[in-house]
Order: structure tokens, then sequence, then C-alpha cells
């Protein structure tokens, strides 16, 4: 019979039994001390080092987390000798040159890189970095951080039991708006796929267990709109036939009433469906159709998969494998 039990230690994230490897961090904006700062404060990570070009934003981080020590001088910062892990959480189109950097100083102690999503705004650059790291040695891994969000945990905990059978269909329905007028995001090219879309992109690569052959796209401008792309699309993603299974991805971003904002995913299998939101899953199977299993997820995407992703990488590093969301895998 299928286990269909799931408490909070089975889906939210953890760290690794040994949690001892120092974290140095480049890059000290607003998610990383938001989100990456404070799930490495909660999980008892060990942060050593800081480093970013804006002294307020290095000093807001050295002061809010206590890190001891901090610069504005990358090269300084990559001469040092006390972190293990870098955090690299500078934007996708200076992450090529940092990376460049960085192979090329190799700081003393250095084992691993959590590049943050996305991993670059163009392919080559991504490839060229993976490359890089490869040849150097580093392990390096991209933060797609949503696969550790403790919903999203849950849902591939029941998708590997196999709660649904053989699941066919993949879809997933994002209602929102981050079309503000002045933010970095707006400004940015192809924000609303590349930047945003990847998590769900990679979700379904996730949930799937597979890579699609080929996506098609359709998207859309909004009079008015502020952003220099659309922010409306929708992505068929189009897998090996032999596999049968299909997926979509319907993302709005640019909804004008806040009170239809939704985040939904429906996943339909040969034994059963699933529905999951932010804090909530269901299930129904297919040999008691009237009845439904409702899970109350417990936690938090922000910051708790930060410190997911984060322990990830860790473990990896400690035991010589590749992490689960590591560059070359990335680049699919």
């Amino acid at each position: 019979m299928t286990d269909l039990q799931l408490t909070p230690a089975d889906y939210r994230p953890a760290p690794p039994p040994d949690a001892t490897l120092r974290i140095g961090i480049l890059g000290c904006g607003n998610i990383a001390r938001n989100a990456h700062l404070r799930a490495y404060r909660d999980f008892g990570y060990r942060v050593t080092a800081a480093c970013d070009l804006n002294p307020d934003s290095l000093r807001a981080a050295l002061d809010g987390f206590g890190i001891p020590w901090g610069t504005v001088d990358l090269a300084e910062f990559l001469a040092r000798n006390d972190y293990d892990i870098l955090d690299l959480a500078v934007h996708g189109h200076q992450r090529l040159a940092v990376v460049e950097q960085i192979v090329a100083a190799r700081p003393p102690g250095l084992r691993g890189i959590l590049s943050q999503k996305p991993l670059a705004m163009r392919y080559a650059d991504a490839e060229r970095m993976v490359a890089l790291c490869e040849q150097a040695g580093i392990v390096f891994m991209v933060n797609q951080q949503a696969r550790w969000a403790p919903s999203h945990r849950a849902v591939k905990l029941l998708l590997e039991r196999g709660v649904l059978g053989h699941v066919y269909c993949i879809t997933h329905f994002h209602r929102q708006s981050q079309d503000v007028a002045g933010s970095w995001f707006t400004a940015l090219e192809n924000a609303n796929i590349v930047d945003h879309g990847v998590h769900y992109l990679d979700l379904i690569r996730h949930f799937a267990g597979a890579t699609p052959l080929r996506v098609k796209a359709v998207a859309t401008w909004v009079p008015g709109q502020h952003a220099v792309s659309p922010m409306c699309h929708c992505i068929a993603c189009e897998f090996e036939p032999s596999l049968e299974i299909m997926a979509v991805s319907y993302f709005n971003n640019i909804v004008r009433t806040p009170e239809l904002y939704g985040y939904d995913w429906y996943l339909d299998g040969t034994a059963g469906s699933l529905k999951m939101g932010y804090n909530e899953v269901v299930v129904t199977q297919a040999d008691s159709p009237l009845e439904k299993v409702v899970y109350r997820i417990q936690g938090s995407w922000f910051p708790e998969a930060f410190g997911g992703s984060m322990g990830e990488l860790m473990r990896a590093v400690q035991a010589g494998r590749e992490p689960l969301t590591n560059g070359r895998d990335n680049l699919k």
C-alpha cells in the first residue's frame, strides 16, 4: 500500500550532520541579506567572510549577521583562506567575469561555489563558467533553491513513493505582478522567463525526473507595462515520447488585481492526482476517488529553501560527489 504519511520532518530542509564548512559570501545585496544569510543563521552555518563593492550593503551584512570580516576589495577577499564554500550572489550579467577571477585567484581553502540563479543571461556564459570550474576541480552548484522549498519537497517525496503512479501531466499556474516602475526586474531583458521563470522550468524537470527534448513558448506584452520584456508567457515542454509525459507552465506576472494572485501545480498520474500551492498539498487516488488527503505544509520557501540548497552543497563537497543542481545539469 502506498505510504501517505507525511510529516514536517520528512519535507522541511535540514542542515547536514556536519555543517562545519565555512562560507564566504560575495555579494551582500537585499536577497543575500534577507534570504541567504537569514537561512544560514537559522541553520547554524558559519559565515566567516563577506565582500561587496557597496560599503553600505557590506556593513549591513556584517552588522546584521555577525560576520567577522569583510571587504569591498575583491582581490583581498579572494586571497583569504578562511572559507570553504563561496556563495556567489552577484547579478547574472556580472557572474562570468567574477568566476574567471575566482578561478584565476583560486582562494586557498575553496572547495565549492554556490552560484545564484539564473546562472547567466546567455547560454555561452553559463557554459564557460561550468567548464572553468570543472577544469579547476571546484564543485559548482547553481542555487535552484525552489527544489528545497517545503511544499516542493513534499510533492517530490510523494512522487518518489509512487503515490500518483506514472505521472503523465504536469501543469503550473503562477499569477502575481513584478511590473514595478523603476525596479531592477523591469529593466532586465527577458527577466520573466530567464530570471524568475527558470524556477518553474527547473521544477518541471525535477518533478518529471527528465529534461524536455524541446520547448514551445508564447508571450505577450501588456499595454502600459513598465518591463522591457513581456511579462506573460506560456511554455509547453515536449519530452521523449517513450516517457509518456507532458508539462506546461502558465505565468502571468502582471496581474492587476492582487485578490486573484495564485500559485498552483497540478500533477496527474495513473494512480491519482495532486494539487499543490505554497502551503498545501492535496492528493486524491484513483482507487478512492471521492476521498482526498490534505497536507498543511509547514515552513516557507524564503528563507528556508536557501538553507536546504547550501546544505546540499556541503553534503556534496564532503562526499566528493556532484550536487543535485550542479552546473553541468543546470545547463539543461
